[in-house]
């Protein structure tokens, strides 16, 4: 199946000093799943992405300065690596100042093979999950989501309540007004880094038991 991970939080410095916790969560997934390990940069073609060298930390905080450099607003957005083998890997997006001044969010789009992974393993999943939050605190909100539910009808039922993407696992800040509705729904519970992450039943279950939201 695929997946994604996307995880929201409050920046303690600018762009590029951020991308150093991104280069730190970077080392710290590698040894979680062979796919995983290799990491390139995002290129024009799958032959060209092939054939790149592995990303560096001076490579990636360079690409943030660059396109925080040419961008006319504050907020911006930037696919600068994947993981993986070509066509089967994961690709990083980050994005800054985004909803608001200050904020900054990472996701990842999860490739077959560690989509295949996470399908097997739920200890993986979990350990994706602790990893974010706690490179990331201070966190606001994130998930991991599977992307094959049916997606919502916003025109008719509205958004979520906690104004997120849907996920079997989500992280919530202990200051989050949805905290305590995401302990009352959660089958269980894992306190990390600012606040906890709630499993919601299992992949196939997890829209209908935030639907009760």
């Amino acid at each position: 199946m695929e997946w994604s991970l996307v995880f929201d939080w409050r920046a303690l410095g600018d762009p590029v000093s951020e991308g150093r916790r991104v280069w730190e969560w970077i080392q710290r997934v590698r040894p979680l799943h062979p796919s995983l390990d290799l990491w390139r940069p995002t290129a024009d073609s799958p032959q060209e992405a092939e054939q790149s060298p592995p990303i560096t930390q001076d490579y990636l905080l360079h690409y943030i300065h660059g396109v925080q450099a040419i961008s006319d607003f504050p907020d911006f957005g930037l696919a600068p690596a994947f993981s993986g083998q070509v066509n089967q890997g994961s690709k990083l997006e980050l994005y800054f100042n985004m909803p608001n001044p200050g904020d900054a969010s990472i996701g990842l789009m999860i490739g077959e093979a560690l989509g295949a992974a996470l399908d097997a393993s739920e200890d993986l999943a979990d350990a994706l999950m602790h990893t974010t939050a706690s490179i990331f605190a201070p966190n606001t909100i994130g998930g991991l989501s599977r992307s094959d539910h049916p997606t919502r009808n916003l025109n008719r039922d509205g958004p979520y309540p906690f104004y997120y993407v849907p996920g079997w696992k989500m992280f919530f800040a202990s200051d989050s007004p949805h905290y305590q509705r995401a302990t009352q729904l959660a089958t269980r519970t894992a306190p990390v880094a600012n606040g906890a992450i709630f499993t919601f039943g299992t992949p196939d279950t997890y829209p209908t038991i935030l639907n009760q939201w």
